[in-house]
């Protein structure tokens, strides 16, 4: 044969191949699907068709009008034509044709049938997830099998193996040269192409019933390899009638991708422009590496408006910006593949080839005709994730902004799977998680400061600015803030209910503080329901509730407690807990930012709201807001020393927590069956320490709770209310209250007579104080009258050096001191002394307190050289065992004293005199 006629034989022979491939790919076009194990393989099997069709029409393989495309005596173009000899080979390899199915129609027509009766038309998900469809079979009176009535004698058309083996092997057309019997091979596979296209039309009815997932694998490598190698071997022009298409091939990755964010920004966005230039700097900080920043803090702070405000600002600043909801595991999946199909949206306006641009962006056989793809199965959903992660990844991509938001739940998302693989551009992460700052950059986003913050709320609320509001709307705007803790949706929301029910400021005031639960707890934005600020914390609360309910209830009692200065010691002293549990408690509230740590590092604050929230979301279980109250509670007692010596840290430590006592105090107020709830003796300790700190009002109102119950539970002769009665009386003692003191002494004198007997020491501890209650009210022989029955019970009950015996003597030596008996006074002194400095030591507080009394005896005497003896005796001990700062110390003002005596003694001849009473306390 002749070149020109070989050249003729190969055109035509393409064009049968190029027909059959064609044929071969409609097989899989109108197949339905017969399982869904198949349908990723068959969608795969489908794109390479298009491929192979795209090749065909691209390069008019086969058509004789459009020669000059691609000269037959090419070597390229017999090489063209060999490929789709075996992509033909490979689709009829499938079945191995008549070794596969030497069987009669009848046999095939069974199968065939079944899986007709099977088959049902899938929905199809175009850039988006989908979950693969369960097998549903259809009803058998739906519709017939088009073979059912086929005749039966009917077999599929022979196909040889020689065949077979031609279309695989087209080793004469793959050469360079016109050899020897290229056109018997012509000859030879166009009598095989013949007798394989007879036998497609049945391959379509009996829509690979037999074939496997194994055999379609293999396939689809098979014409993978067999397109790309038609890529890399035809010309990259094919001339100018299809100048336009010619761009596949000279088309690359592009990464200059125009701004386009579907997440919307708020318009109501004011002030944080330090937070925006910190961001900045962050950014410009970490540019040459791959920069990582964390916006971490409490939910409603404001952290996805911050990104995305330097977003709007900055965008310019990036060639292509990118925005993930990373709250779970699936919506940052959807985002990638979002991001996939911007990146393809983009190509496909500077190419039409699709195929093409697949393979550019790692998406090779994956893209449909229109450039959608389809994500249905796990593995599915990591090729797009690693396809646009190694586009981020490209070394000529340096300058892009990814951000991922709402990046809360790190046990379903772990975001190192997620971040590109390089050394360049930059990642913000939002997030409630503080421990997500660790190795990169973390930036915490705290509240408004409160200019800020009311210009927020008046702009919600579409009011004027603040300098033209009256004084008074100024004062209630700025309430208003300070009440939501200058929190940004908290602020947003008020605004809009403000702005929706047309209220003022100072209605919407009274409202919040009558009902706050209610308007947190609900959204208001544009007269919808938006996520709520209560809401915002529910979420985080419920994850914290699934992960470690520790920290869960460990929030709900602070909310009891003050919002700052939250003690781990005194938390240690309430809690049932191990300290690694509460240890671990803790630091999982500080990791969703619901809790953030102290200056001083051994406690942590809340923020005021969360700290209202933790107590309000309470409301709707009554019963369980008491058990989590009365825990508050005990947490308080059990915090708070209850022994009588006390040292200095006790006093320091006291006073630190008279803050969760006074939060306590106001909250359990509203629970008035105390004896329901078994509080009295720790009603009564918290009395005791307002009492030792000098806030009379508060511990009589612990007192008179705490004697309601016993008297309700015990009876009103019970020790424990005597001793309560007792106390009370202590307190108006201590104010001066005088008659009331007594009134209050006789109560429990007379119980302690009845119930304890007259030489109990408790009894005589009464005695002994109202003792001191006539001295101070200058009855002396009254006094004296009650301190000798004091002191004659306790010496025949306790013994003549039992330190109640001796403060009473200590107390009557008070009364002749006060009488101007300075010689009787010193007798008593002494005996009290010498009893104390044996009893007690010669460093105790009460030894000391006599020591000081008997200087001022000195000093009345005019014995100074004594007094300035005895003055140092009391304050060197003082300074030795109770520390210059103890309370007691600077109660007794030792230091104080002597310093006045000898500089009065020197310039004026005055004397700054003090007497210091012992009173009893009671023993129980």
């Amino acid at each position: 044969m002749d070149p020109a006629g070989l050249t003729i034989g190969v055109v035509s022979l393409a064009g049968q191949l190029a027909k059959a491939a064609t044929d071969c790919y409609k097989i899989f076009d109108d197949m339905s699907d017969v399982g869904t194990t198949y349908d990723s393989i068959v969608h795969k099997l489908r794109t390479e068709g298009l491929r192979l069709k795209g090749w065909e029409e691209a390069w008019g393989l086969g058509n004789d009008n459009n020669q000059s495309r691609l000269d037959p005596k090419d070597y390229r173009y017999r090489y063209a034509t060999a490929t789709l000899a075996r992509i033909v080979a490979a689709f009829a390899s499938v079945d191995k044709l008549q070794a596969r199915y030497g069987i009669a129609v009848k046999e095939a027509n069974c199968k065939s049938s079944l899986i007709l009766e099977a088959e049902e038309p899938k929905p199809r998900w175009r850039s988006r997830l989908s979950i693969p469809m369960p097998f549903r079979p259809r009803s058998k009176s739906h519709s017939k099998s088009p073979l059912r009535n086929a005749n039966t004698e009917q077999v599929i058309p022979t196909i040889q193996e020689t065949d077979l083996h031609l279309l695989e092997n087209p080793c004469v057309l793959g050469n360079q040269q016109l050899l020897p019997g290229l056109s018997e091979e012509i000859s030879s596979m166009t009598d095989a192409m013949g007798r394989l296209q007879q036998s497609l039309s049945m391959y379509r009815k009996l829509r690979w019933v037999v074939a496997d997932k194994a055999k379609l694998d293999d396939l689809l490598r098979t014409l993978t390899s067999l397109n790309d190698g038609l890529f890399h071997v035809l010309p990259t022009s094919p001339g100018p009638v299809y100048q336009a298409k010619s761009q596949v091939s000279t088309l690359k990755l592009s990464f200059d991708i125009p701004f386009l964010l579907d997440v919307r920004k708020s318009s109501e966005f004011v002030g944080r422009e330090y937070l925006i230039e910190s961001l900045k700097q962050n950014v410009e900080e970490g540019k040459h590496t791959q920069n990582i920043i964390v916006l971490y803090g409490t939910g409603g702070m404001g952290k996805t408006q911050l990104a995305l405000e330097y977003i709007h600002q900055h965008y310019r600043d990036y060639t292509s910006v990118f925005w993930i909801n990373a709250a779970s595991d699936q919506t940052t999946i959807l985002g990638f593949t979002q991001v996939m199909q911007r990146l393809i949206q983009h190509h496909a306006e500077l190419s039409e080839d699709y195929s093409h641009i697949g393979r550019l962006l790692g998406m090779a056989g994956k893209l449909d005709s229109n450039g959608c793809f389809e994500v249905t199965q796990p593995s599915e959903e990591q090729y797009v994730v690693d396809a646009v992660k190694r586009w981020f990844a490209s070394l000529e991509n340096t300058n892009w902004l990814l951000v991922f938001d709402n990046l809360d739940d790190l046990d379903s998302v772990d975001i190192e799977e997620y971040i590109p693989a390089c050394n360049h551009g930059t990642v913000i992460i939002t997030s409630r998680r503080r421990d997500l700052q660790q190795g990169r950059r973390g930036f915490e986003v705290q509240q408004m400061q409160p200019i800020e913050a009311i210009q927020l709320l008046l702009m919600a609320c579409a009011m004027p600015k603040f300098e033209d509001l009256v004084l008074s709307d100024q004062t209630t705007a700025s309430t208003i803030v300070q009440e939501l803790g200058y929190l940004p949706l908290a602020l947003d929301q008020a605004g809009a209910y403000i702005h929706m029910s047309q209220y003022s400021l100072g209605r919407y005031l009274k409202a919040y503080q009558s009902n706050a639960s209610y308007l947190l707890s609900k959204g208001w934005k544009g007269g919808k329901q938006d996520r709520s600020v209560f809401a915002t914390w529910e979420i985080s609360f419920n994850a914290i509730q699934e992960t470690n309910p520790e920290a869960a209830k460990l929030l709900l009692i602070c909310g009891f407690l003050n919002n700052e200065d939250i003690s781990e010691e005194l938390l240690k002293r309430g809690l049932n807990l191990e300290p690694q549990d509460l240890e671990d408690a803790i630091r999982t509230l500080l990791s969703y930012s619901l809790a953030k740590r102290s200056s001083n590092d051994d406690s942590f604050s809340i923020h005021p709201l969360v700290h209202s929230w933790a107590k309000l979301r309470l409301e709707s279980e009554p019963q369980k807001e008491i058990d989590i109250a009365r825990e508050a509670f005990e947490v308080v007692v059990s915090g708070v020393d209850k022994s009588n010596e006390r040292r200095t840290e006790d006093w320091i430590f006291e006073r630190r927590v008279m803050l969760h006592i006074d939060a306590i105090a106001k909250h359990m107020a509203q629970y008035a069956e105390v004896s329901n709830m078994n509080m009295q003796d720790g009603s009564r300790s918290l009395g005791d320490v307002y009492s030792r700190h000098g806030r009379h009002n508060e511990a009589l109102g612990w007192y008179r709770w705490a004697l309601a119950g016993y008297e309700k539970a015990l009876g009103v002769d019970h020790p424990s209310t005597l001793t309560t009665a007792y106390n009370m009386a202590s307190v108006y003692d201590d104010q001066g209250q005088y008659e009331k003191a007594l009134e209050w002494y006789w109560r429990a004198l007379a119980g302690e007579e009845k119930t304890l007997g007259v030489d109990h020491p408790d009894t005589l501890t009464t005695v002994n104080n109202m003792a001191v209650v006539f001295d101070k009210q200058r009855q002396y022989e009254k006094a004296l009258e009650w301190y000798g029955r004091a002191l004659a019970g306790e010496e025949k009950a306790l013994g003549v050096d039992h330190p109640s015996t001796l403060t009473t003597v200590h107390n009557m030596a008070l009364v002749f001191d006060n009488q101007g008996q300075y010689e009787k006074a010193l007798e008593w002194y002494g005996r009290a002394l010498a009893g104390e400095e044996k009893a007690l030591g010669v460093d105790h507080p009460d030894t000391l307190t006599t020591v000081q009394n008997m200087a001022l005896v000195f000093d009345n005497q005019g014995q100074y050289e004594k007094a300035l003896e005895w003055y140092g005796r009391s304050l060197a001990g003082r300074e030795k065992v109770l520390g210059v700062d103890h309370p007691r110390h600077a109660s007794y003002n030792s230091s104080l004293i002597w310093l006045h005596e000898v500089t009065w003694q020197a310039e004026q001849g005055q004397i700054l005199r003090m007497r210091l009473h012992v009173p009893h306390g009671p023993s129980n």
